[in-house]
């Protein structure tokens, strides 16, 4: 064990002796927040998201309709356009999303920085940064299904799952119609895969309201001499394992405008 805390002016070094079995998690990095999609399954929370609700800041104004709160009225701008105008307020509620892996080996590259191993760090990133914002996500590969579920314990769950994860043999097209899955209806889906993943996922899948993140596997072993593609139209492109800690906190649209 070694540590340059606090200023890593010199490392402090000493051999420790492990009796018991040791987890370790897959590397994690900082994420974007939940994404947006029309008629996604909330829950009552804590969590500001930056959809129409009646709490939160506002969000923006809009004309009077029969039933709105008289407390809502921007007085301001009713005078001055001569009319009601409301205040539309962000919602507090928890998103619920799934997360889907795509761990079968004739889709990846091997080795510690093939694109399987890149995708189970982007699905523990994702798993541990939304869950830490306060969503409820669930998580599919193999043969395991965890639930949505929010907290700590549900982080820890997924990341020594993960930790676990084995050879899997399972396609994806296998995992979206598992029976637990087709239970889980209306939550935020993201699958993480490779471009050989998103190429044989059913064609349906890929047109649905299924967020994809797309690993190239070019730039994770595969011809090393090629160039990385960009552009699959997916949700998420990580063309490289230099491109993952950038693209995961500011690659999608939803960043750029929160959740």
């Amino acid at each position: 064990m070694a540590t340059g805390f606090p200023f890593g002016l010199w490392d402090a070094r000493r051999r420790v002796a492990i009796e018991n079995g040791l987890i370790v998690w897959p590397r994690t990095f900082p994420v974007a927040p939940v994404p947006i999609l029309d008629g996604d399954e909330v829950v009552e929370g804590n969590v500001t998201r930056n959809r129409i609700g009646s709490t939160g800041d506002i969000l923006g104004v809009r004309p009077y309709r029969r039933g709105d709160s008289p407390r809502r009225i921007h007085w301001a701008q009713s005078a001055r356009h001569d009319r009601l105008i409301v205040c539309e307020l962000q919602s507090n509620s928890r998103p619920v999303v799934l997360l889907v892996l795509d761990a079968a080996a004739a889709v990846h590259t091997d080795g510690a920085d093939g694109s399987r191993e890149w995708a189970i760090r982007v699905t523990a990133s994702l798993a541990k940064g939304w869950l830490e914002a306060g969503a409820q996500v669930g998580a599919a590969f193999g043969d395991l299904f965890l639930a949505p579920q929010a907290g700590a314990e549900q982080a820890t769950r997924i990341l020594d799952s993960l930790a676990h994860l084995g050879d899997d043999s399972r396609s994806l097209a296998e995992v979206l119609t598992a029976g637990p899955m087709r239970a889980v209806r209306s939550a935020v889906r993201v699958v993480v895969t490779s471009d050989a993943g998103f190429a044989a996922a059913p064609k349906r899948a890929r047109l649905a309201d299924v967020h994809w993140a797309v690993l190239d596997r070019r730039g994770y072993g595969m011809e090393r001499m090629g160039t990385p593609a960009t552009g699959s139209k997916a949700w998420l492109d990580l063309p490289s394992p230099e491109e993952v800690p950038h693209r995961l906190r500011h690659g999608t649209a939803e960043a750029s405008h929160g959740s």
